[in-house]
């Protein structure tokens, strides 16, 4: 529930009573939340780099990643409820110091075992901090003023994992193999030190007046509905073919989500509430942009991650050369977000259909261009491929978060947001999966027809391309109320 706003010194009425502007207490909030986002496009470029100094096999390459993200699921939903319970503030600052934390483990990391484990607690505090960012947004702003800081939020955070490859390819350059990935660990502190401080001044938040509990056993059916459905995916390599109890497990945990899903419905009907409101999927537009995040984040990490192997593996090009020839694509990124955020509201629905569009039409091109140009020649093809692709992504981040929690009410702010969340990072988590087992498993074949040897990055590349022609078929099918 809002509070009334409260004008400042100024003159200004915040939602949340905050003596701060509240923009500026936004940008801060923002920043941490771009900061869990980064982490993930900045290794998957170091990856090769980290292997060599530290050794393991692709699994344990894939795991870095993947365990990141599926850590970071995890404790989204559980940390949005309790947001709601305890203080979103504290919760905030908690997931904040875990990720400094952990963040600091893994630029010490002797080996590539703590290393994975370092990025899981790391991706917990990402999971711990995220909810906490929605839900105090919406005690910023007025909800007739919603829709901007929302499109902004999606922007910024899309943008940051577009720009990760340039950042990280220019420590690397000029810090060297071996100390350049442990730098980009030290970012993270250097960022948690100057960001906390600010928080821990600027930020407020009334308690929450929906204290009903908090839901333990929905709790303990997320957790193996998620790890069970996404660790078998996430250790497929070349290496390590599908074996049978991948597949159990897999079933395992769809018998979980099913039961979760079941116990849910059952909790709504009494006082207490649930871990996830089914009500949420009645309010429109809501279960499509849950499908929709999910589908584009899939395809978003995991073409960014193949496309960067490709510039670097395949096409021999160094971190920074490869953060060079992904610039563009940024600044494609900031134009499309810009244009989102100015008009999302009036015409959500056709920028994000439009930009699903761009989207896969751009990655099937670039699938057909790394399947029959040389490797020395298309890099300059996908550099302008990826103008289009970031372009398209761009309309569909902003413009599908401020549509999917347009109607949603504030006291459930924090547990929609977690939703969105978590379709993100489980997409993100199989996007990157799926395409690394291609890219990794046919990374020595041949193109049918086409006759180049990179039949492993066209396959990754088109899948991704895949997964956006699905968020485009939802999109066109959540029309709008007459």
């Amino acid at each position: 529930m809002l509070l009334s706003p409260t004008p400042d010194a100024t003159g200004e009425a915040h939602a949340d009573g905050s003596t701060a502007r509240p923009w500026a207490v936004f940008s801060v909030l923002a920043a941490m939340a771009a900061m869990t986002i980064l982490d993930v496009s900045k290794v998957g470029v170091v990856l090769p780099i980290i292997q060599r100094s530290l050794g393991g096999n692709q699994t344990s390459v894939q795991l870095m990643v993947v365990g990141y993200t599926m850590a970071y699921a995890l404790f989204l939903l559980p940390s949005g409820r309790l947001g709601d319970i305890v203080s979103r503030k504290k919760v905030f600052l908690f997931g904040s110091v875990v990720f400094v934390v952990a963040s600091v483990s893994c630029a010490l990391a002797p080996d590539t075992s703590v290393l994975i484990v370092a990025r899981m607690v790391q991706g917990a505090g990402a999971g711990i901090l995220m909810p906490q960012v929605l839900g105090l947004i919406q005690h910023l702003f007025a909800p007739k003023d919603l829709a901007r800081p929302l499109a902004t939020l999606a922007a910024t955070i899309a943008l940051t994992a577009m720009i990760g490859p340039v950042i990280a390819g220019v420590v690397v350059q000029l810090a060297g193999p071996s100390l350049g990935w442990r730098l980009l660990f030290w970012i993270n502190v250097a960022f948690g030190l100057i960001v906390l401080p600010l928080a821990w001044r600027f930020v407020r938040e009334p308690g929450s007046e929906r204290r009903v509990g908090f839901d333990r056993t929905g709790v303990m059916l997320l957790v193996p509905a998620i790890v069970l459905t996404v660790f078998p995916v996430s250790t497929v390599s070349a290496s390590t073919p599908i074996a049978p109890w991948m597949v159990a497990s897999v079933l395992a945990g769809l018998v979980c989500a099913g039961l979760l899903v079941a116990h849910q419905r059952r909790l709504a009907r009494g006082v207490r509430e649930p871990l996830i409101d089914p009500a949420l999927f009645r309010i429109q537009h809501f279960p499509s942009g849950v499908g929709i995040a999910g589908l584009m984040y899939a395809t978003g990490t995991g073409s960014t991650l193949i496309i960067t192997l490709f510039y670097e593996e395949q096409a021999g090009q160094s971190p920074l050369r490869t953060a060079a020839w992904m610039l563009p694509s940024a600044l494609s990124m900031i134009l499309g977000s810009w244009l989102a955020g100015r008009t999302a509201q009036r015409m959500s629905r056709r920028l994000i259909t439009v930009g699903a569009a761009a989207n896969s039409a751009g990655l099937m091109t670039i699938a057909v261009a790394i399947g029959s140009i040389p490797p020395n020649a298309v890099l300059a093809v996908l550099a302008c491929l990826l103008l289009v692709t970031s372009f398209g992504s761009s309309l569909v981040a902003s413009s599908n978060q401020v549509r999917s929690l347009q109607g949603v009410p504030a006291h459930r702010s924090s547990v929609a947001g977690s939703m969105l969340q978590v379709s993100q990072r489980i997409g993100s988590a199989f996007g990157m999966a799926i395409a690394l087992v291609a890219y990794y498993g046919y990374l020595d074949h041949a193109v049918p027809v086409l006759g180049r040897r990179t039949l492993g990055p066209t396959v990754a590349v088109g899948i991704c391309a895949g997964f956006s022609l699905l968020a485009l078929v939802v999109a066109a099918l959540d029309r709008d109320a007459r």
